[in-house]
């Protein structure tokens, strides 16, 4: 008898949870962090940069960090942007907010336009780019990222 009642509230904190995780994804569904890569056409000082997002949505509005990095040069820079149409997400970097470069490197502040979407379980933010920096418009390039699970 004791062990049917450990099973049934075990079950029930289950349900609960799994409910309230449901809940808090499908209206929070872009908060965490986002691994992957950012590329930049032709002519860019690289073709590939290891680029992270750290985002916090509140209902359509969203603010986070994105995190660019190679070897040991890196930037993180400050950003905003909002979701929108459920798949659609528009982010606009603001600030520096630390970094470390080459001498005659400038980095690009940016704009992305990109595609939230789902390859079986794996959520993924893909889409392009564009932006500025102190010497002028940057080459643009892609976005790939995929949501990292926190594993507890």
């Amino acid at each position: 008898m004791k062990k049917k009642i450990i099973y049934l509230t075990f079950l029930f904190f289950v349900l609960v949870f799994s409910s309230y995780a449901q809940n808090t994804n499908s209206k929070n569904k872009l908060t965490g962090e986002w691994k992957g890569k950012i590329t930049q056409n032709e002519g860019g000082i690289r073709e590939e940069y290891n680029f992270e997002l750290y985002l916090v949505q509140n209902g359509n509005k969203i603010t986070g960090r994105s995190y660019a990095y190679f070897d040991d040069v890196y930037v993180i820079i400050e950003l905003k942007g909002s979701a929108k149409s459920g798949t659609v997400v528009l982010l606009e970097e603001l600030k520096i907010v630390e970094h470390r470069k080459y001498e005659n490197m400038e980095w690009c502040i940016k704009k992305m336009q990109l595609i939230h979407k789902y390859e079986g379980d794996e959520a993924k933010l893909e889409g392009f780019w564009q932006g500025k920096s102190a010497a002028g418009e940057c080459i643009p390039g892609k976005i790939y990222l995929t949501k990292q699970i926190l594993r507890v």
